[in-house]
C-alpha cells in the first residue's frame, strides 16, 4: 500500500509539475507566438529530424540489448525492439503506477523467470550510462559559455572525472556490467549525437540558424531534468525559456524547439500501443555462437 501511495504521488508530482512550468511559460510567451513560430516550419527539415530521432531510440534499444546479453539473457533483438517501443510508450504516455522500464522487467521475468534484481540492474544501467554520456557532452558544450576562455583545460578534467566516477560506480556496485561499460558508452555518445542532429533539424526547420550550440546545450540540460517532469513535459519548455533570457537568445523559439522534441517523443511513442495490445511472441537467440 505505501508503495502504491508514494508511485501515485510521484504521478500527481510529475503531472502536477508539467502543468505549471507549462503554465508559467506561457504566461511570459503567448500561445499566439508559439503558433506563429510554428507556422514557419519547414515540414522537410521536420521529417528529417524524425528520422534522426528514430535511429536514435533504434540505437538506443541495441545498447540495452548489449546490456542483456551481457549477464547472459538472451533475448532476441526483434523482441527487444518491441519491447524497447512499448517501454516507450509507457514512460510517455504512462509516467505512473508502472513505468516502461517496470513493464520490461515484469514482461521478462513473467516469461522467463529471469531473476528481478539482474534486470532492475541491467535497465538502471542502461539509464546510468545514458546520462554520463549526456554528462560528457554537456561538459564539451559548455566551451561556449566559459567566461575566460583559458579555463578550457577544466573541460577534459571534467570529462575524465565523469568517467572515472561512473567506471567506479559500476565496478563497486554493477561489477557484472563492467565489460561492456565503454562499448554501452560510446553507443550512448552516439544516440546524444543523434538526438543532437534531430534537435539541430528542429532549430533549421524554424528557419533559426543561430546559436546552434546554445540551443544544443539547453537541450541536453533538459534531458537530464526532464525525469522530474511527466514525460519531460513543461521541464523541458521551462529550461528552454529560462535559458533563452539568461543566453539572450529568442525566447520564443527555444520554446518551440522544445515543445516540437516533445511532439516528436509524443508522435514515435505512441507507435509502442500497437504492440502492447498485439499478441507479440517474445524469443530468444543463441548469443553463444556470437
Amino acid at each position: 500500500m505505501k508503495t502504491g501511495r508514494k508511485k501515485l504521488l510521484s504521478t500527481f508530482f510529475k503531472i502536477g509539475l508539467s502543468v505549471f512550468l507549462l503554465y508559467f511559460v506561457f504566461t511570459k510567451i503567448s500561445f499566439a507566438q508559439i503558433l506563429e513560430t510554428l507556422r514557419s516550419v519547414k515540414p522537410y527539415f521536420l521529417i528529417l529530424s524524425i528520422l534522426f530521432f528514430l535511429l536514435s531510440q533504434w540505437i538506443s534499444a541495441k545498447r540495452l540489448l548489449i546490456i542483456f546479453h551481457n549477464v547472459g539473457y538472451n533475448l532476441s533483438n526483434d523482441s527487444n525492439n518491441i519491447l524497447y517501443l512499448i517501454g516507450m510508450f509507457y514512460n510517455f504516455f504512462i509516467p505512473g503506477g508502472i513505468g516502461g522500464d517496470a513493464y520490461k522487467i515484469y514482461v521478462l521475468n513473467k516469461k522467463f523467470k529471469w531473476e528481478v534484481k539482474t534486470l532492475t540492474s541491467a535497465v538502471f544501467v542502461d539509464r546510468f550510462i545514458g546520462l554520463t554520456a549526456i554528462g560528457i557532452l554537456i561538459s564539451l558544450l559548455s566551451y561556449n559559455l566559459l567566461a575566460y576562455k583559458f579555463l578550457i583545460w577544466l573541460i577534459p578534467i571534467v570529462i575524465v572525472l565523469i568517467i572515472i566516477v561512473a567506471y567506479f560506480i559500476l565496478k563497486h556496485f554493477f561489477f557484472k556490467f563492467l565489460n561492456v561499460f565503454y562499448k554501452t558508452l560510446g553507443i550512448s555518445i552516439l544516440v546524444q549525437l543523434l538526438q543532437i542532429t534531430s534537435v539541430i533539424f528542429i532549430i533549421m526547420s524554424l528557419g533559426n540558424h543561430d546559436n546552434y550550440l546554445n540551443y544544443i546545450l539547453i537541450f541536453l540540460i533538459s534531458s537530464v531534468l526532464s525525469i522530474f517532469s511527466f514525460s519531460g513535459i513543461g521541464i523541458r519548455e521551462y529550461i528552454f525559456y529560462e535559458a533563452s533570457i539568461l543566453l539572450e537568445i529568442d525566447s520564443s523559439v527555444a520554446v518551440t524547439i522544445g515543445l516540437i522534441f516533445s511532439i516528436i517523443t509524443a508522435m514515435i511513442s505512441l507507435f509502442g500501443i500497437v504492440f502492447h495490445f498485439k499478441n507479440y511472441k517474445l524469443s530468444l537467440v543463441d548469443i553463444t555462437k556470437k
